[in-house]
């Protein structure tokens, strides 16, 4: 007969506390937690808001660490086996699907959540709520550009020559609007050969291709662009803050990727950071993210929409979410490498 080793003991406890919803351990979880977030009006939005509310309800600290999720992931599967470094992560769709891959976020404990069956159908997964989507469209700043875009064609129009901002491939914004110009030119996730040939002819105008989106974000505050991809709510964001800088639909809808939460595996805080996801998808804190500068969209159903999210996006969430078109991730991954590799190497400027 084989004694089990600590570890082995560990696991199967926390393995066990998922599947009873944590209760057992809630006794034995107390002080600080750990959590991921991402870095500038994610961060910003955390600690003002949900931080507050996590320790009004718990009496429980949080410690932030800030990173992109790609990053988050990697210290994950370093730490595979033992403690993680944070107890709770945010992610994106692609890395995501690399965290569940490998093995190191929890199932989320959806029998006994509160909160989970309040979200949009398109917000609810069994790995961790989506607590955010991320609405990609088009930037654009009103003084040079009077007449709001309707089409990504708009940003192939000779007066835009040297003016159009890009985000490189290691970026999700990037990554999205490669697929949704695959899309509307009749390629799609698996032929993106239709973008590749929009983006050799739109060198022209490209004056500028940042490496993530507050590089992105700079080349609207400093007017080294006038139109670009953006997510919509760094462009209210950058607008709240007193940039000169709007958002548009384009006539062909709403694209993007959800942002969920989860907890992460052997996490010795698994019941607090349970409780912390619950606290960011109950609807009294999504009303708050939903506010000026940051407006995060909430996927909560009842949430009610207002500002620019109702202005621009749709008089609800379930009508925004039923709207919203996510592209297939598993997909994008499978490839993704090789199109960084491809863009960084034809996309010269």
């Amino acid at each position: 007969m084989i004694e089990p080793t600590r570890r082995d003991v560990l696991r199967a406890a926390v393995a066990y506390s998922a599947a009873t919803g944590f209760s057992r351990f809630a006794h034995a979880q107390s002080g600080t937690i750990v959590a991921h977030t991402f870095p500038a009006g994610f961060q910003e939005l955390t600690q003002s808001v949900l931080v507050p509310e996590f320790k009004k309800k718990s009496g429980t600290d949080v410690t932030l660490t800030t990173l992109l999720a790609v990053d988050a992931v990697t210290r994950l599967v370093a730490a595979k086996g033992g403690r993680p470094p944070f107890d709770v992560t945010i992610l994106d769709q692609g890395p995501l699907l690399d965290a569940i891959k490998a093995g190191v976020i929890a199932e989320y404990p959806v029998e006994r959540s509160v909160h989970f069956k309040e979200l949009v159908p398109v917000a609810q997964d069994k790995w961790g709520p989506k607590f955010t989507m991320q609405m990609v469209g088009i930037g654009y700043n009103p003084k040079r550009v009077p007449d709001p875009p309707k089409s990504w064609n708009d940003l192939w129009k000779p007066e835009y020559k040297g003016r159009v901002g890009l985000t490189a491939l290691n970026s999700s914004l990037g990554t999205a609007f490669l697929v949704e110009l695959a899309r509307v030119h009749g390629g799609s996730e698996a032929n993106i050969e239709p973008a590749f040939a929009a983006l050799r002819e739109l060198l022209p105008n490209i004056g500028a291709v940042s490496a993530n989106l507050g590089a992105h974000a700079t080349l609207f505050q400093q007017e080294q662009v006038d139109i670009a991809p953006h997510n919509f709510n760094f462009v209210e964001t950058l607008k709240g803050r007193g940039v000169s800088v709007e958002f548009a639909v384009p006539e062909t809808g709403l694209v993007g990727w959800t942002t969920s939460m989860h907890v992460s595996a052997n996490s010795d805080k698994a019941d607090l950071a349970f409780q912390y996801i619950e606290t960011a998808i109950s609807p009294d804190v999504q009303e708050k993210f939903q506010t000026a500068p940051h407006w995060v969209i909430p996927t909560n159903s009842k949430v009610p929409t207002r500002g620019p999210i109702q202005a621009k996006l749709g008089n609800t969430i379930a009508e925004i979410g039923g709207r919203f078109r996510v592209q297939d991730w598993a997909v994008i991954n499978a490839q993704r490498s090789a199109w960084i590799e491809r863009f960084n190497r034809e996309i010269k400027l």
